[in-house]
């Protein structure tokens, strides 16, 4: 309908009545307009003048009298072209506006991961290896050689293959047996203040296992959060 149409185009319930009331009747006067529209008189000025802005109607004075009527059909035409481009120039700048937010946004976003089981486990030590960041590592006991066996060789030999640095504190309890390792530096601390998850940090990421029979790892990253566990794993590291 063409009431719909002209609404999509912003014109005003008033605006629409008046424009084509004189579609209908050809040109009119005011109080005419506002007899026939049922529109308040005050309001079919403003109206009017709403709709000459917008180039839909033209008026001449006939003894000092404002007739209006509506104009030709490219008028209408030439206002979709108006909102056509209004809108592509809209779009336009939205997209610079979203890349503009996207390139400056904060790169702090917070990702977070649950693995399971020793097939998720093993997705994690293989990005650790993919990283190429220095590594890390708190831990009570020996899980991860007890898990994956053979794999916790092959993965310290990737690990010495690739100079990845590794920094990590054990119970006072295991210093007797642990491997000397390449790139490999080990510190630890008293028993009591051991717990059974193992915290590792690496990148921007942390890793928190809790070791079971199935083993469940939650890993986040996040910058600021990894640079707080790195800075404790710091204070421990240098007591």
């Amino acid at each position: 309908m063409l009431e719909e149409t002209l609404s999509r185009l912003g014109f005003s319930p008033s605006e629409i009545k008046i424009f084509i009331y004189l579609l209908k009747n050809g040109s009119s006067y005011p109080r005419k307009i506002s007899s026939e529209t049922k529109i308040n008189r005050s309001n079919i000025y403003e109206a009017l003048d709403r709709l000459i802005a917008r180039g839909v109607i033209s008026f001449i004075t006939k003894n000092k009298v404002k007739w209006f009527e509506a104009r030709k059909l490219e008028s209408i035409m030439s206002l979709i072209n108006e909102k056509e481009e209004e809108i592509k120039n809209t779009k336009n700048q939205l997209i610079i506006d979203l890349k503009k937010i996207e390139f400056n946004k904060d790169k702090t976003s917070l990702e977070a991961n649950v693995f399971t089981g020793k097939k998720g486990l093993r997705m994690i030590f293989e990005e650790m290896l993919e990283e190429k960041k220095p590594i890390s590592l708190i831990a009570s006991q020996f899980q991860f050689k007890e898990i994956f066996g053979s794999y916790f060789e092959l993965w310290h030999a990737k690990r010495v293959q690739r100079k990845i640095e590794q920094r990590s504190i054990f119970p006072l309890s295991y210093k007797s047996k642990l491997k000397e390792r390449e790139f490999l530096e080990y510190k630890f601390v008293d028993n009591n203040f051991t717990n059974p998850t193992t915290t590792i940090i690496y990148g921007d990421n942390c890793v928190f296992i809790q070791w079971a029979k199935e083993p469940i790892a939650i890993k986040i990253n996040n910058k600021e959060i990894t640079k707080s566990h790195l800075n404790n794993f710091n204070i421990i590291w240098k007591m």
